[in-house]
């Protein structure tokens, strides 16, 4: 629930837009890239339906506990990373609300959060993700794992997907 819950938030920030991705989402990261972060197997291409009409693609890779997941849409017509963030800070707030543990790193173009669970939550699994918007696109990583992945191991993925757009 709380993956929907980050994923929905980024739901308002992809624009209804005709122009057509260049290329599919498992398309943007290579098998070695994804084992550096521990997933493993072909990259699984979904989308998600949210309000409005807007389909979000995505591709998710298996972990031994958990996912990694890449999306890569449209973002709306002149948004900021910062404004990206914003939006998202509306979850991210529910979630230390909730007693999870936050972190941040800002590397330059790109963002990254990590959020560790309660203690008394002990099945749910910590959530990595890094995000930017380049090239009129939003790119956001998600690893989702018992084991906490670094944010400097998952941030690559992201400037990986970005070269390939």
């Amino acid at each position: 629930m709380r993956y929907t819950a980050m994923l929905c938030a980024l739901v308002p920030l992809v624009v209804l837009n005709a122009r057509a991705q260049s290329k599919p989402v498992c398309s943007l990261l290579t098998t070695e890239e994804v084992s550096a972060v521990g997933a493993s197997g072909e990259g699984i291409p979904g989308e998600m339906s949210a309000a409005k009409g807007v389909t979000m693609k995505m591709c998710s890779w298996k972990m031994k506990a958990g996912g990694l997941h890449l999306s890569a849409n449209p973002a709306p017509a002149g948004a900021s990373r910062e404004q990206v963030e914003a939006e998202l800070t509306k979850t991210y707030n529910m979630l230390t609300s909730q007693g999870w543990k936050h972190e941040k790193k800002d590397f330059g173009s790109v963002v990254c959060d990590l959020f560790i669970p309660p203690a008394n939550q002990k099945s749910a699994p910590a959530n990595t993700s890094c995000l930017t918007v380049a090239q009129g696109m939003l790119v956001n990583a998600d690893a989702l794992s018992l084991t906490a992945v670094p944010m400097e191991k998952l941030k690559p993925l992201v400037d990986s997907a970005v070269g390939r757009l």
